[in-house]
């Protein structure tokens, strides 16, 4: 089975400096629905897979957590699209865990439980941890211009992704244009 992760913050929703605390700020893109039915429709599973340690610093509830993926999970089913399922790493980053973003766990969690091929997956994120952890997991890697990099910090990457869009909409319709 071949899947596309996304990270959330900076990609599904606007990032914020301070966390994404709960669905009063959460401000979904507008495209990210449409967009993820898009991959869906192409034969794509569509996995979150997202760093949290604002819920180890105490500054997100769990409860909170699960509002904010329900109402990603509700728009995107409204608009036709399904997200398998949500991972998270609630670690903080100072405990140097091996599901936290640069590193693969995550995905590789993902690809244990539902059989995905990672040579045939992606991960699309908006930072360098996000392209380390897809190309350490064996995917190709797309990074979205649409979070709170800068293009002096991009030109910085030393770990480059596959392919570079302005945001999840572009993001898929190069996946399904290089599915062809």
């Amino acid at each position: 089975m071949k899947a596309v992760f996304l990270d959330r913050d900076g990609v599904i929703n606007e990032d914020r400096a301070d966390y994404v605390k709960n669905v009063a700020e959460l401000k979904i893109f507008s495209y990210v629905p449409d967009a993820v039915r898009r991959l869906n429709d192409a034969g794509f599973k569509v996995y979150v897979v997202s760093n949290q340690q604002g819920v180890a610093k105490g500054l997100i509830r769990e409860e909170n957590l699960m509002d904010i993926q329900a109402e990603i999970a509700g728009q995107v089913e409204a608009a036709g699209g399904n997200i398998s399922k949500f991972y998270y790493c609630r670690h903080m980053a100072s405990e140097k865990c091996s599901c936290r973003k640069p590193e693969p766990g995550l995905l590789l969690s993902a690809a244990c439980e539902h059989g995905i091929g990672l040579d045939e997956s992606y991960m699309i994120g908006d930072t360098q941890r996000d392209i380390i952890a897809g190309k350490t997991a064996g995917c190709k890697t797309i990074l979205v211009l649409s979070g709170l990099l800068t293009p002096q910090e991009i030109e910085r990457f030393e770990c480059k992704p596959d392919f570079t869009a302005t945001n999840l909409s572009k993001a898929v319709d190069y996946i399904i244009n290089s599915a062809r």
